[in-house]
């Protein structure tokens, strides 16, 4: 289950600020450990110190993380609770997918999602165009058009309907 979002590095020894997901603060255990992502696969790490700054961000240092070089490596990345591979976590929060990209079945890059709209009975993802193109378009967060969610690459496969992209 993602929980927190790596911000940035803080000071010389490893230590990183993390922006929790609302809901998911109180998920974080330390006596068990969190996973990140690296080539796909989910490495475990035990916290070894965790001091909250503020609502919902904290700074953790993690075991292995040892240097300002090595936490500046995980900027950006997402901190799980648990490792799963399934899509249940989504029912609550699908905000969790911004940053995902987003191909075709072929493997084409149609563009990343850059926001979440959860409009009563249409829920949309905001999707900024790979060819550049300025403008973001809404993608329907429905079966027959999402295939597939790859929490593992960050990829949403989805069967785009003629004409959505010019919308």
């Amino acid at each position: 289950m993602p929980v927190a979002k790596v911000i940035k590095s803080f000071g010389t020894e490893g230590e990183i600020v993390t922006r929790f997901y609302s809901m998911y603060r109180e998920e974080i255990d330390v006596k068990k450990p969190v996973f990140i992502f690296y080539d796909g696969l989910p490495v475990p790490f035990f916290i070894r110190s965790f001091t909250s700054r503020g609502s919902n961000q904290a700074i953790i240092k993690l075991g292995g993380i040892e240097s300002s070089y090595l936490s500046e490596e995980i900027s950006g990345e997402t901190i799980y609770a648990d490792y799963i591979d399934n899509e249940d976590d989504l029912q609550e929060d699908l905000s969790l997918l911004v940053g995902f990209r987003v191909t075709d079945r072929e493997g084409n890059i149609i563009g990343s999602i850059s926001s979440f709209y959860d409009y009563p009975g249409n829920p949309c993802f905001g999707v900024m165009p790979a060819n550049k193109k300025p403008a973001e378009f809404l993608l329907p967060v429905h079966e027959d058009i999402i295939l597939k969610i790859d929490f593992k690459t960050k990829t949403i496969v989805v069967s785009l309907p003629k004409g959505i992209t010019e919308l």
